[in-house]
């Protein structure tokens, strides 16, 4: 089995940790062999490894995830905005020579707040695996970072040297264009194959948001020795819609445009093709997408019949997806409303999920029911705060 954890910033990171919460409670997590990550899901997926590195397989179990994983990635994420940590301690650099590169003051802040027991990539745990995928310009394909392997179909595959650190993986997949540059990878020393003194790094979501491309095609000779194989496949996808707001767009608003069209359609053939893949039960696996309202799910063809209603019935209400779905793709601080909602929302989507179409792994009775019962006005609210001014100190505080 493995989870794919798509990019989108906190918010990506967020929504999976709520479907992971749900694995974990259904005892799958202990099961899973590998875990992709891209961008925010790469962030997430780290965190996750950092947690086994802390406290073992325990972290894998609904407690210990819960415990050493879930709550304190949230609580880290709602008490500071770390975009803005990263960004002073990026200029003090520049003060002084040899500052280091915008992308990896990001990615070493994100570490120190949220994967501070990940450091060396090869010292990882072996299970779950740790994939993260990054997108390397120059050939404008994928390349993968894994405490066994790092490299590419082009450039071939190699053991990552004892200096590659976890936050250097994470800078290369979440070095999102225009606002964060790439990532310059040195070479030397790595045992790739002809690969130039330095290959540029950017966001690994140009290339493949979902991460499931790296369990495609699966052949002895086109993966390295030590990759995990996976035929299970849980892919959640966080990067949300591609929302028309009528405006006219010019000069760096259209090149920014084109940008998220070209992200959404890429993004897209891939989502047609591994539901089409699962309709047909060629693949095994589940598919989990943040635009997703559980209580529009339905079963696969020939049915095509709504899901039972009691698998969706503690769910959030159905205005509150879209401005969650909606929410912006940064690091920068997440109030606790917007963090647990999000949360909340991939947990429950989880559940029917796998209730409606896998249920002999599903959680008979789940634990977690903090947004049930919502009344209609406090879901208008929340609907109105989420859409509404970017920093939601005080919608936290409706929470409480």
């Amino acid at each position: 089995m493995a989870v794919c954890l798509s990019g989108g910033g906190f918010r990506a990171a967020i929504y999976g940790l709520g479907v992971v919460r749900y694995l974990a409670e259904a005892k799958l997590l202990a099961r899973v062999d590998v875990i992709c990550g891209v961008s925010g899901g790469s962030v997430a997926a780290a965190a996750i490894c950092a947690g086994v590195v802390r406290a073992g397989p325990p972290a894998l179990s609904d407690d210990g995830f819960e415990r050493e994983v879930f709550e304190p990635f949230l609580a880290a994420v709602g008490a500071a905005n770390l975009r803005n940590v990263a960004l002073r301690r990026w200029l003090g650099g520049r003060l002084r020579f040899g500052g280091r590169p915008r992308n990896l003051v990001l990615a070493e802040v994100l570490a120190d707040a949220l994967f501070d027991d990940a450091r060396e990539l090869a010292r990882l745990p072996e299970r779950p695996q740790l994939v993260v995928t990054a997108t390397e310009l120059a050939v404008g394909r994928a390349f993968r970072f894994a405490p066994r392997f790092v490299g590419s179909y082009d450039f071939g595959y190699a053991e990552p040297p004892a200096a590659l650190t976890v936050a250097t993986a994470v800078a290369a997949s979440a070095a999102a264009p225009p606002f964060i540059p790439p990532l310059q990878l040195n070479t030397e020393g790595l045992g790739l194959r002809d690969a130039p003194p330095s290959l540029s790094m950017t966001d690994g979501g140009v290339y493949d948001n979902l991460g499931i491309e790296w369990f495609q095609g699966w052949a002895p000779h086109r993966r390295p020795a030590g990759a995990a194989r996976a035929d299970d496949l849980i892919v959640v996808n966080a990067s949300g819609p591609l929302v028309s707001d009528g405006r006219a767009y010019r000069g760096f608003s259209a090149l920014n445009r084109m940008r998220k069209i070209q992200y959404a359609q890429t993004q897209a053939t891939r989502v047609r093709w591994f539901v089409a893949e699962l309709e047909a039960e060629r693949q095994r696996g589940a598919y989990l997408g943040i635009t997703g309202d559980p209580r529009t799910y339905r079963l696969p063809a020939p049915s095509r019949a709504p899901i039972d209603a009691a698998l969706y019935e503690d769910a959030l209400p159905s205005r509150l997806v879209a401005p969650l779905a909606e929410l912006r793709t940064d690091f920068n601080r997440f109030s606790r409303a917007e963090a647990r909602l999000l949360a909340y929302h991939g947990y429950r989507s989880a559940h029917a999920r796998f209730g409606s179409l896998r249920p002999g792994h599903a959680v008979v009775a789940p634990r977690w029911r903090e947004f049930a019962g919502m009344s209609d006005a406090d879901a208008d609210r929340l609907a109105i705060e989420l859409r509404g001014r970017r920093h939601r100190v005080g919608l936290g505080e409706q929470l409480r």
